[in-house]
């Protein structure tokens, strides 16, 4: 049977079906690639948020099916009705596969693969101990191979308790799960992969390859939205707005909020005139859920004061005010008279629902609720803050209200909040309502996922996370301090033992350089001369790190400017602790837009420490608004 042909017939769309057969023949070349050597592989599939990775795992799970592989274990994050989804997702699309959930253990049963099987478990530490259990007992050691694919890998599934030499119960769990069978695929699948990039090779949660799915030409994400210059969708809002919302007794929408609302109301208008019934509104003020009661209540209280005020000449001008901005990006929008009527009728027929939500009210749902969750009808406003952040899906999102802060931002965290990413929206009515800073926070979190992106597409062994300044890439809990390295920029970097073993081909590199105060190169120039240099431990001065952060900063921004200086005839010390002269770090200090390699040839006497011969030692400089991460190998 062709499990891959019968999964890519059903999806009636050529564009994807083209994509899954890319990626899964990608995935299936890796796995060729690497289980030779290995009968265990941890991998990497990387999308984008709201990108469709569950097809695009469905297709990599079928090609696997057809080369001999029977039993597959999905897992969802903590949560219900994601766990549910993913579910009936499978049961719809796997018609030639054996389909359980985490109840279904009676009818689990390695010894008859006719079909082959795929269970569907939350990341739940009851869950997973029932089924770890179940699976070590189950006989799969004996031949079989175990393939997992990990939804939303990086956000439960590592060891938080790295650090204190202890392992985390769900990540114990998964280990018992991996070592249940004779062997085991383990795809780490996630749209935000600082976490798992920067584990350890000795955590055992390294990735020996990724694959990154590509997104369809209709899908609208951070390219669009958090564009630089400011894209068409961008409403700036007062920086206060929050604070004006926690303040106590009576206190006015602020004009941020109420014009979300009105936009929001126009766009359900258009929708309604076009014969369309679902349309969602997100905010994401605050992690806290009493921040949440507060904005519901002010929704809901001025979305009573519209009603009641829907005949007055300041809701037309107000009304039309919204029309007019939605109207300049898409000038075939209805006429404002039958978008005002459709206004009044949403008003009084209480056609909106306001839907906080919180982990309370939706992760401990009980799965056969009948009301549970369906965001794929009517309009809806919801409002919640973790929640909101990963697995939940938001079809035909078109509005958000952003005022979530945070002092020390997590790339990982605040890139899973970008739900408005995604295939359905009407892209002229998106609207992204955030105040300035949170905005330029997002633009810089695009830039370093396009980094990130592009060094995975090159195949760049040594991938670098790079943030800006101020920014983490990921929690520290499940980083292993003693692995993981830190270039900042803004300070200068140096060799304290380097190692005289390319001299003379360095020589013929750059001494032509000596006389001039410095000359602008090209990248290749300053990673040609990098490869030259050489130190006793990476620990010191690791070379390879340095041209992985030069490669990753250069292919986002080709235009950075990148200086080479050249100082020859020095006669310093070994050991001193420092390497510049007060002029060379002066100059260093007045580059901040681009990467500055000075090389120092140092003549290397016995008197000063050395061992007689001349040495090159190199001194880099990043811009001093980066960050790049990466492990120690």
């Amino acid at each position: 049977m062709n499990h891959f042909h019968s999964y890519v017939d059903s999806l009636n769309n050529d564009e994807l079906v083209s994509s899954i057969v890319s990626t899964s023949d990608a995935v299936k070349f890796n796995v060729d690639s690497h289980i030779s050597n290995s009968k265990d592989v941890t991998a990497l599939l990387m999308g984008n948020v709201q990108s469709g990775k569950t097809g695009q795992m469905f297709g990599v799970m079928c090609k696997l099916a057809d080369n001999g592989y029977n039993v597959f274990i999905v897992l969802t994050t903590d949560n219900v009705d994601l766990q549910r989804q993913t579910f009936n997702r499978a049961k719809n699309a796997l018609k030639t596969f054996t389909i359980l959930s985490e109840k279904d253990e009676v009818l689990f049963n390695p010894g008859d693969l006719s079909k082959p099987i795929v269970i569907i478990l939350k990341k739940n530490a009851r869950v997973l101990k029932k089924w770890s259990n179940l699976l070590v007992s189950s006989g799969l050691n004996k031949g079989l191979c175990l393939t997992v694919f990990d939804d939303e890998a990086d956000a439960a599934s590592l060891n938080t308790l790295i650090n204190k030499n202890r392992t985390s119960t769900i990540n114990n769990y998964l280990n018992k799960i991996k070592k249940s069978a004779a062997g085991y695929l383990y795809f780490q699948v996630t749209a935000t992969p600082q976490a798992v990039i920067l584990q350890s090779q000795f955590s055992g949660w390294k990735p020996l390859f990724i694959n990154y799915f590509k997104p369809g030409k209709s899908y609208l994400g951070g390219s669009f939205i958090y564009s630089n210059p400011k894209s068409y969708c961008i409403r700036y809002t007062s920086e206060n707005e929050l604070e004006e919302i926690k303040q106590e007794g009576d206190v006015l929408c602020p004009k941020g909020l109420s014009d979300s609302i009105l936009s929001f109301l126009i766009v359900c208008a258009h929708k309604r005139l076009k014969g369309e019934s679902n349309c969602n509104f997100m905010i994401h003020p605050s992690v806290k859920i009493d921040i949440h009661q507060k904005f519901t209540s002010f929704v809901q209280e001025y979305l009573n004061l519209l009603q009641q005020s829907s005949g007055t000449d300041e809701f037309i001008v107000q009304s039309k005010a919204a029309w007019l901005d939605l109207q300049q990006t898409k000038p075939d929008l209805f006429h404002f008279e039958d978008i005002y009527e459709q206004i009044v009728s949403i008003l009084d027929n209480t056609l909106i629902s306001v839907i906080p939500l919180n982990y309370k009210s939706y992760v401990c749902r009980d799965a056969s609720d009948p009301d549970a969750l369906d965001l794929s009808k009517g309009f809806n406003i919801v409002i919640g803050g973790n929640t909101l952040g990963r697995g939940i899906t938001f079809p035909h999102l078109q509005t958000v209200y952003y005022c979530r802060a945070s002092k020390t931002p997590q790339a990982d965290t605040f890139w899973q909040h970008s739900r408005i990413f995604g295939y359905d929206r009407e892209q002229e009515l998106v609207r992204i309502f955030i105040p300035p800073s949170l905005h330029r926070l997002y633009v810089s979190l695009n830039e370093s996922n396009e980094m990130l992106i592009k060094q995975i597409e090159k195949g760049v062994q040594n991938i670098q996370i790079v943030c800006s300044d101020g920014i983490s890439p990921t929690r520290k809990n499940v980083l292993d301090n003693k692995n993981l390295r830190v270039i900042a920029g803004g300070i200068n970097i140096f060799s304290n033992f380097p190692i005289p073993k390319f001299t003379k081909e360095l020589d013929s590199l750059v001494l032509q350089y000596d006389s001039q105060k410095y000359v602008c190169v090209e990248p290749s120039e300053l990673v040609n001369a990098l490869r030259l240099t050489e130190s006793e431990s990476l620990i010191d001065f690791d070379k390879k790190s340095h041209i992985s952060c030069i490669m990753a900063l250069t292919q986002k921004r080709p235009s950075i400017k990148c200086r080479l200086v050249v100082r020859c005839n020095r006669n310093i010390s070994r050991g001193t602790g420092t390497l510049l002269s007060p002029d060379d770090r002066a100059l260093s200090d007045s580059f901040n837009d681009g990467v500055t390699l000075i090389l120092y040839r140092v003549n290397g006497s016995r008197e000063k420490g050395w061992n007689g011969e001349p040495i090159w030692i190199p001194n880099i400089r990043y811009p001093e608004s980066m960050c790049f991460y990466d492990t120690y190998e």
